[in-house]
């Protein structure tokens, strides 16, 4: 049995299969998500959730502890917006309380640690198990500012929803089930977590074994590794597309992608910045040599690669790359090309912070029960 796959861009198109797809679930809802907020797209995704446990479906909600600190795209050290956030995390308690009310199981990953210290830490799998026989995976979260981004979610019907239901699991126990071994000859998922980088490393090497075309979309790709990996293929004379938000919605990621604007300028690169929905491209997805294509919660960015839990889907699926093909050419056709930054400043941060988050983050290896709770 071969997997099957449609690509659904935007929220409605997701929200609108999804509702679908749940009149069927009569056994396990299984749901996980970075960001999940009260807000009217969290109040309408939880009704969904709550019809079905009110049928006698065993709902299971996993959310990141991202959500206890950040709403709506507010951060904590936004002083001047701290009421705003402290309402809109109380419309999130309240979703939640009323959730746990109508019998649906809720669960956080991840705790943020004292004074946030285990912030950068992150569960960012976004996925929907029904009945373990179908699933959407992608890179939406369920609030108002996420599903207003471009970004889709990807159906999944096949033998590898019964591995996606494994992972969830194993998260939901406490424990990360390991995907880290590559098929050649099927569909496959990898998933990775702080000291195991196997999603991050079979990217690269993916990279390296493109021969004719490379596509990257990303909301963040960022790194001196991932970088250099695509100048490689560049040099070597791979046609190289790359689609990035024409302005991102983290300010201090517009003063570090600058410098990879300038590396990155080779006649066989081309360099986009979507301008559809609010200049934000969420996607995450990449395609070598129109054979192979990767997608799932993954933002190419070699930072979160230290310290986020992500899940990509691998496949060499013709039906699914079509569709894929045809992604990419409508975004191209809402993107501009990115002119080549005169001056690029303030990376230095970046390569700072990076060595410091690595360090820290082997420190934290060490102990066992941090391990467990955050990397195993």
């Amino acid at each position: 049995m071969t997997n099957e796959y449609q690509l659904l861009v935007g929220a409605e198109a997701f929200v609108g299969a999804l509702r679908v797809a749940l009149e069927q679930c009569t056994q396990r809802l299984y749901i996980q998500f970075s960001t999940f907020e009260g807000d009217s797209s969290g109040r309408a995704f939880a009704d969904l959730l709550i019809k079905r446990a009110q049928l006698g479906v065993d709902v299971r909600l996993m959310i990141d502890h991202y959500s206890s600190m950040v709403q709506d795209d507010i951060y904590p050290i936004l002083l001047h917006r701290r009421a705003e956030l402290s309402a809109e995390k109380q419309k999130t308690r309240q979703l939640i309380q009323s959730l746990q009310e109508a019998g649906v199981a809720v669960q956080y990953t991840a705790p943020l640690g004292p004074l946030g210290i285990y912030f950068p830490y992150r569960n960012h799998k976004k996925m929907i198990i029904i009945d373990d026989q179908l699933a959407f995976v992608g890179g939406i979260n369920v609030s108002d500012h996420n599903y207003r981004w471009h970004d889709f979610m990807v159906k999944v019907c096949g033998p590898i929803v019964q591995d996606l239901a494994q992972d969830y699991l194993s998260t939901w126990e406490g424990q990360t089930f390991a995907y880290d071994k590559p098929s050649p000859d099927t569909d496959f998922l990898l998933n990775q977590c702080a000291g195991r980088y196997s999603l991050f490393e079979h990217i690269l090497q993916l990279i390296d074994s493109a021969e004719k075309t490379l596509v990257i979309e990303s909301p963040y790709l960022l790194g001196e590794r991932i970088e250099s990996a695509i100048l490689a293929a560049a040099q070597r004379g791979v046609k190289i597309t790359i689609i990035l938000p024409f302005r991102s919605n983290k300010w201090l990621y517009r003063v570090w992608v600058r410098k990879l604007y300038r590396r990155l300028n080779h006649p066989n690169i081309r360099l986009y910045g979507y301008r559809g929905e609010h200049d934000m491209t969420h996607a995450k997805l990449m395609m070598v040599d129109d054979e192979v294509v990767t997608f799932g919660s993954f933002n190419m960015f070699e930072l979160e690669g230290l310290t986020q839990k992500d899940l990509n889907i691998f496949t060499r699926n013709q039906s699914f790359i079509r569709q894929v093909k045809d992604f990419i050419a409508q975004d191209i056709a809402e993107s501009v090309l990115i002119a080549t930054p005169k001056s690029s400043f303030g990376r230095f941060s970046y390569t700072w912070l990076y060595y410091f988050v690595r360090w820290w983050t082997n420190f934290l290896l060490r102990n066992e029960r941090w391990r467990l709770q955050y990397a195993e």
